[in-house]
């Protein structure tokens, strides 16, 4: 990493003191990060130098080969099964996985669900780490904005409303990730709550955070308990079909709605 720096440093025509004016730090850290003494900084520190030098620091960790890997993968798998089983019992129409391909535009959906009878659909995007909110937001804006296309191409019909929601096992990690990044909070403003009465009756598009909790990390151990939906959703409701589209039914009163994931 020492040699990078340096190799970035000359290509700029940069002294060590231009960088580290840049990163706000000292000439003489710069010159320690150069010699390869990088274990006595900071991933921030790091960073804010690279940046300085217009170059970007990612981190990618490793773990016994590809099984770190193959433990996310059943991590977000988990995610999925739980979101999947929650609309369904909602009455909403789910797929899982939906890729698709627009000018250059690629990508997979993890959850699209889907309702007929009111011309609403529903993205869902599964992260169970975020490593960078605005990569988040920007993806989850393209696939809800080609959703009306995708469900007309699928179902026959089109959207006319299209919410989106941001999923997570509901952990401590997460929620300190959430609370110091607070352009999360603005690109997702709704929570659990304001989402069940969204699914109930989808008026106007949507963008919501979804913790859900009773989710442990795969360790060779499945979360015990069933999946719920998001607070104030009704379980056991049918299926929803995708077919020509009828009148809403109306949703049931708020005190007949058991309590689920916020």
């Amino acid at each position: 990493m020492g040699l990078v720096l340096r190799a970035l440093r000359l290509r700029r025509g940069l002294r060590q003191r231009d960088v580290a004016a840049r990163a706000g730090c000292s000439q003489s850290v710069v010159s320690r990060l150069e010699a390869g003494h990088v274990t006595e900084a900071t991933v921030e520190l790091l960073r804010r130098v690279f940046l300085a030098l217009e170059a970007r620091l990612d981190l990618a960790p490793r773990w016994r080969g590809a099984e770190l890997e193959r433990l996310l993968d059943a991590d977000h798998a988990s995610v999925v099964e739980r979101v999947a089983a929650a609309l369904e019992r909602a009455a909403w129409a789910v797929a899982v996985e939906v890729t698709y391909s627009d000018f250059g535009e690629r990508g997979s959906i993890d959850v699209l669900a889907t309702r007929a009878d009111v011309r609403a659909a529903l993205v869902v995007e599964v992260k169970t780490a975020i490593t960078s909110a605005e990569r988040v937001g920007r993806k989850l804006d393209e696939k809800a904005r080609l959703a009306r296309s995708i469900v007309r191409e699928r179902d026959g019909w089109t959207p006319a409303v299209v919410g989106r929601a941001l999923a997570m096992p509901e952990r401590s990690t997460l929620r300190r990730i959430v609370e110091a990044t607070p352009v999360l909070r603005r690109m997702f403003p709704v929570g659990g709550r304001e989402l069940a009465g969204w699914l109930r009756g989808p008026t106007g598009d949507v963008a919501a955070m979804w913790f859900l909790s009773g989710i442990a990390p795969r360790n060779g151990r499945r979360a015990v308990g069933p999946s719920r939906a998001p607070r104030g959703l009704v379980a056991g409701a049918s299926h929803a079909r995708n077919q020509v589209p009828r009148p809403a039914a109306a949703p049931e009163s708020p005190s007949s709605m058991p309590p689920g994931d916020s």
